[in-house]
């Protein structure tokens, strides 16, 4: 038990210098320190899997993902963005990867990348009427925090054309009045 809980401090030391050095970190107040050991679980046996073998591209995918999305949970987004890049490399539409990076980006503000990584999202998911409504919500906040209104509006625009209905007409009203409102703010600066 002793040597345990030295352990567990002596990781959530290493993990506080290291997240001090990087670009991109977050404290993570919400994580107990058991959630914080199994994130570190993950990313030392999926390490290990892609040591160990000779994987397929899936394989691989998911291993990386799994590493990613634990280095994402734990707050260290400079981690996690390398890992998501990777996947990027051996499947550049995996869903995931673009959604995840584009929401680091946007949490650390930096909505350039973000823009980037949410367009090529909606290039490859916008159409797809499983996803679109969420996937146009997260292009048009993106697009409208990097302040590109008109950008945005050709975007509902194009949402609107494919997709209009009842159901529909609300989320579209909605998205234009937020544009419209932000756009308005901006312009009184």
């Amino acid at each position: 038990m002793k040597k345990t809980t030295i352990a567990l401090i002596l990781t959530l030391l290493a993990s506080s210098f290291l997240a001090s050095c990087s670009k991109y970190t977050v404290d993570k107040p919400e994580l107990t320190p058991e959630k914080t050991q199994q994130y570190e679980q993950a990313i030392e046996e999926n390490q290990e899997k892609l040591k160990a073998a000779e994987l397929t591209d899936v394989e691989k995918t998911e291993a990386l993902q799994s590493i990613g999305v634990s280095y994402e949970r734990l707050g260290q987004y400079d981690d996690a963005i390398d890992y998501y890049e990777q996947i990027l490399e051996i499947a550049p539409t995996n869903f995931v990867a673009l959604n995840n990076l584009a929401a680091i980006y946007e949490e650390v503000e930096e909505f350039d990348l973000a823009q980037k990584y949410v367009e090529i999202l909606y290039q490859y998911y916008g159409k797809d009427t499983g996803t679109n409504q969420g996937i146009t919500t997260d292009v048009i906040r993106i697009l409208v925090k990097n302040k590109e209104f008109d950008k945005a509006k050709k975007i509902l625009e194009d949402y609107a054309r494919d997709f209009q209905s009842e159901e529909t007409g609300a989320f579209i009203s909605d998205q234009f009045e937020f544009i419209g409102r932000v756009e308005a703010e901006e312009n009184k600066k």
